[in-house]
């Protein structure tokens, strides 16, 4: 399998399906699987970034996820989206991984993306303002609940329809929404002393 910290950004001309994908992966033809890596690598190493705050520990958990899924392809019975079955292995072994972690250092979470990272040219979001501003934010999300936490960067960092957290947590859409909410809020009362401070300063 090759390195996911380097996305492609070239498209799947085969127009296959993820479920026919699978389909053919079930029956042995492993190239279908490169198909799956392709469609879903980058989304996936920003999802385990975001929640890790690490590049170097997210590619290999994000390399951990598609390899259990490679695993566990014969249990998956389509019953969801391959998309939301790889959500909730990444989701896991992420949560795995945080916690060990945990034990040894201090993480935040990053708001930017892989692609973010991975740009040579300094722009805006790299003067010393916002860096300080997304330093702010992200360790205003790393207090945040664990599950709320996991509502907010999948519905609004990783723009996953409702429906489909739902599906990825195995919870009511009523309750991604109350804790998205909450999520909001929370992260809102964290930030606001820094953002209003800074409007007294001006």
């Amino acid at each position: 399998m090759k390195d996911l910290s380097n996305q492609s950004n070239a498209m799947v001309s085969d127009g296959i399906s993820d479920a026919e994908c699978v389909r053919r992966l079930q029956r042995g033809e492993t190239d279908a699987f490169e198909t799956l890596v392709r469609r879903h690598e980058k989304t996936i190493f920003n999802l385990v970034y975001r929640m890790l705050g690490d590049y170097d520990e997210a590619a290999e958990v994000s390399q951990e996820v598609f390899l259990s899924a490679f695993r566990a392809v014969g249990q998956f019975r389509g019953d969801a989206n391959f998309s939301t079955w790889l959500y909730r292995i990444a989701l896991n072994h992420t949560s795995t991984r945080r916690k060990s972690l945990g034990a040894r250092q201090q993480r935040t979470m990053p708001i930017e993306s892989a692609d973010q990272l991975s740009d040579p040219q300094p722009g805006p979001a790299e003067t010393l303002e916002k860096k300080q501003i997304r330093e702010r934010v992200q360790n205003a999300l790393s207090q945040l609940d664990p599950e709320d936490a996991k509502v907010l960067l999948l519905r609004d960092l990783q723009d996953i329809p409702y429906d489909e957290v739902a599906r990825v947590l195995e919870i009511p859409v009523g309750t991604v929404k109350s804790r998205l909410h909450r999520a909001r809020q929370a992260l809102k009362a964290r930030l606001a002393p820094y953002f209003y401070a800074g409007r007294k300063a001006i």
